[in-house]
């Protein structure tokens, strides 16, 4: 009996799954992430800080706001609607979210990662204005030790909009520190 010939169908589902892979391999190698395809963030901060119009709150694990706001902050950023590579968190602006704007701050003892498509990586502290034009633009930063790299993710309004009412709830809830 001579040699069957492969199915179309067979030959067909090879191709794909050889392209499915590819797509993987190329995708883990830009991220450094075999796991990129999760769309997911668990990790806990280890403390978070909201500086609010001058005035700044510690939340840790185990106060009333922390589940609330970490949830949604993991929500948003592990289902980024977008990546701009070239977006920076200067040193000044970092300085006035600090002292006269609103921003959320998420520290993390060893380097967190949000399993995503788009080529952000690891970082101990994740920075989130609130307002100004990086909010507008509904951005995510992350860095090591307190600087932040060029390139930051772009969270969904809808998510954006939910973990910035978290955090004005919580403050309105526990009242800001100074």
């Amino acid at each position: 009996m001579p040699g069957k010939r492969p199915r179309f169908l067979s030959v067909l589902l090879i191709l794909l799954v050889g392209a499915g892979l590819l797509v993987w391999w190329v995708n883990a190698l830009t991220n450094e992430d075999a796991l990129w395809f999760l769309r997911s963030f668990s990790a806990q901060a280890d403390w978070i800080i909201i500086y609010w119009d001058g005035n700044t709150s510690m939340i840790f694990p185990g106060d009333p706001a922390y589940e609330a706001i970490m949830a949604d902050f993991a929500a948003g950023v592990a289902h980024a609607t977008g990546f701009e590579e070239d977006a920076e968190l200067s040193d000044e602006s970092l300085e006035s979210y600090r002292t006269r704007q609103r921003m959320v701050e998420l520290h993390f003892n060893t380097p967190a990662r949000v399993h995503t498509r788009h080529p952000f990586r690891d970082a101990t502290c994740y920075w989130v204005p609130l307002d100004g034009v990086h909010a507008e633009q509904r951005r995510v930063f992350g860095g090591l030790n307190e600087h932040p790299r060029t390139g930051v993710l772009t969270m969904s309004v809808n998510r954006f909009e939910q973990l910035r009412q978290t955090v004005e709830q919580s403050l309105a809830q526990s009242g800001p520190e100074s």
